[in-house]
């Protein structure tokens, strides 16, 4: 029983980067199936009023389809003659729901290539009123400030996309994001304990809310002399 306990207390470490990069998988991954359902709801519509949209909705098919294979560059880029790359869709169908998404899509792509700059830029001009996408693109902004070692940038970002919507994928994903923060990058041990208890608290049935109780624990033990 006491080496139970002494196992508790005791700090586990934590690799950070292998959280992240899992995280990430994670959050793309979930990205890539919602905005592919919008595009093909935006595919398939039907009436004439629409006509503008449905043409926009064509040019993104071919993108989206690389996009869909991990293809990034030839999703990002296009093909000369063939087809616009979310880039180029982003500027030529501007004022359209394809066009919006583009933004998201290419800020996407940006953030898997590495160009962390682009991706906060295209990811800033999407605006879009569905709960987890808005939530997303704002916490995808966290993930390259995060990379490009501006800590407190991500944290804020972070924390502004668990507030932009309290739905049960999104608000616990980030909460969780913003507290790794503050642990580790941050030195705020309190804030984190903070956060891991607002999971724990509000977002107990999530994913993320299994394991707050866990790093609220570690936390507060390790702070004890």
């Amino acid at each position: 029983m006491v080496e139970e306990f002494e196992e508790v207390k005791k700090p586990q470490s934590f690799d950070a980067e292998a959280w992240f990069r899992k995280n990430q998988k994670m959050v793309l991954g979930a990205l890539l199936l919602v905005v592919l359902g919008l595009g093909a709801y935006l595919y398939t519509r039907e009436g004439g009023e629409d006509s503008e949209e449905i043409a926009a909705a064509e040019s993104l098919f071919m993108a989206e389809h690389y996009f869909g294979q991990d293809s990034l560059e030839i999703a990002l880029k296009g093909r000369a003659g063939d087809f616009e790359g979310f880039e180029s869709l982003a500027i030529s169908q501007a004022g359209t729901d394809a066009g919006n998404v583009a933004n998201l899509y290419a800020g996407l792509c940006h953030l898997n290539l590495g160009n962390f700059e682009k991706a906060i830029s295209f990811l800033k001009e999407y605006k879009g009123s569905d709960a987890v996408l808005s939530s997303m693109s704002i916490g995808c902004q966290g993930d390259a400030q995060w990379e490009l070692g501006k800590a407190q940038e991500a944290a804020d970002l972070y924390l502004k996309a668990a507030r932009n919507s309290g739905n049960r994928f999104t608000a616990p994903m980030y909460l969780e994001k913003a507290a790794l923060v503050h642990e580790l990058e941050l030195k705020n041990t309190a804030k984190a304990i903070e956060l891991y208890t607002e999971i724990r608290d509000n977002y107990f049935s999530s994913f993320q809310g299994s394991n707050a109780e866990k790093q609220c624990l570690r936390l507060t033990s390790a702070q004890q002399p």
